[in-house]
This record gives structure tokens, sequence and C-alpha cells, in this order.
């Protein structure tokens, strides 16, 4: 999505610095948070829609001061919501008996968790029936010009770019129609640009190349 849901490319966020040895997780809640989401995913599928449309809901604010997983937390809360398992006050009655000191609920039930393990099952890489690639290495490609009104993949500053095609990659669900809850499997691909084919004179000397996964879609040969 164009905004502040996708900062790709966006000036003005400074630089990205890498955690070395990052772990998965911060905190424990970050932890309880990625199994709460997993778990509403398999128990609302059909229901309220993805999670992606709900962290893009956010407003711009709270989405730039808060973190990875309280992205997630807010999707998941108002994922929630919106299928009707926990009302609105209940909600936020709750989220004030929390921030008073009140002591977080824990009911251990290792069968049950057992069981929910059993049904996640990580989506295959590939699609053996998925549609044969369009592009091949080394064929030269642009990037639409694009303004979706929705979730995108497809970062703004490599639009209206031309650049080479590295790598064809297997087929998998276009993430833009993914995140309205209707699976389109397409091809995808590694494309590799110039650096002053993105940013002109401004980039940097001798930086090499940019390579980007770019699906079908989003892509079309040079006019």
């Amino acid at each position: 999505m164009d905004g502040v849901h996708d900062l790709g490319g966006m000036q003005g966020f400074g630089p990205v610095v890498p955690e070395p040895d990052e772990p998965a997780f911060h905190q424990p809640w970050e932890a309880r948070t990625h199994g709460l989401v997993v778990v509403a995913s398999l128990a609302l599928r059909g229901l309220a829609g993805p999670s992606r449309r709900h962290i893009e809901a956010m407003g711009h604010a709270e989405y730039l001061t808060t973190s990875y997983y309280e992205h997630w937390l807010a999707g998941l809360e108002a994922r929630l919501v919106a299928a009707g398992v926990v009302e609105p006050a209940e909600l936020a009655a709750r989220q004030a008996d929390i921030a008073a000191g009140t002591p977080v609920p824990r009911r251990p039930d290792p069968d049950t968790a057992a069981f929910v393990r059993t049904l996640f099952r990580p989506r295959p890489i590939d699609d053996p029936e998925g549609p044969a690639p369009w592009f091949a290495v080394g064929d030269a490609v642009t990037v639409r010009r694009m303004r979706p009104a929705g979730h995108t993949r497809c970062p703004r500053y490599v639009r209206g770019c031309r650049g080479t095609v590295e790598a064809v990659r297997p087929a998998q669900p276009l993430p833009d129609r993914l995140a309205e809850g209707e699976v389109v499997v397409e091809p995808f691909y590694s494309v590799a640009f110039a650096p002053t084919e993105l940013w002109g004179d401004d980039a940097e000397p001798g930086a090499g190349r940019v390579v980007v996964d770019l699906w079908e879609s989003y892509l079309e040969r040079p006019g």
C-alpha cells in the first residue's frame, strides 16, 4: 500500500541499521502475539478479511510510533472486533485493567497447544499448477507505473524503471490479491536495476546493482 504502511524507498526515515544477531522476539509478549495471530488466522479463516488489511487501516501517527509486533497486535485486535469475537468496549476495558496492573490471565493447555500445531502447515514455496513465466533470465523489463488503492509489494521507487530479469522464481500467490482474501498465483522474478536508473545523479558511485523481487503483473516489456 502506498503511504506510511509501505516505507520502501521513502526518504526522511534514515538508514536501515541491522541489529547483530537479532533474536526472533525481543520480548515474551512478541512471541505470544505471533502465536495468537497464527491461531486466529486458522480460526477466522474467511471471516473479517486477512490480517494485512487491518494493519494497513492503522492511523499514520499510530503506525509510525509503534513497533513491528505492535502492528501485528493492532491488526489482530481489529480483526477480532470485525469478526464479532470481542466487542470494542470489552477490549478497551481489558486493556485498561492490564494497564492498571491487573495480572495477565494465563491458562496453560498443552493438549490444545499440541493440537493447534498440527493445523499449521507452511504454504509450499512453489505451485506446480501455476502459469508459465512470461519473462526469462536476461529479458529487459519495465516496472509498470501504478498507484494501487490497496496492498501491494511493488516498491514505489522502482515504478517506471527499467531492469533486467536476473532469476525466474516459482509461482506464488500475488500479495496484492491475497490481502483481499483472493488467491491468484503468478510467477515472480528477481529484477536487477542500475542505481542510476532508480536515483539518477543521486545514486552512489560504484554502488553495483539493486535487485528487487517483483510479481509478473508488475512488469511489462519496454515500449
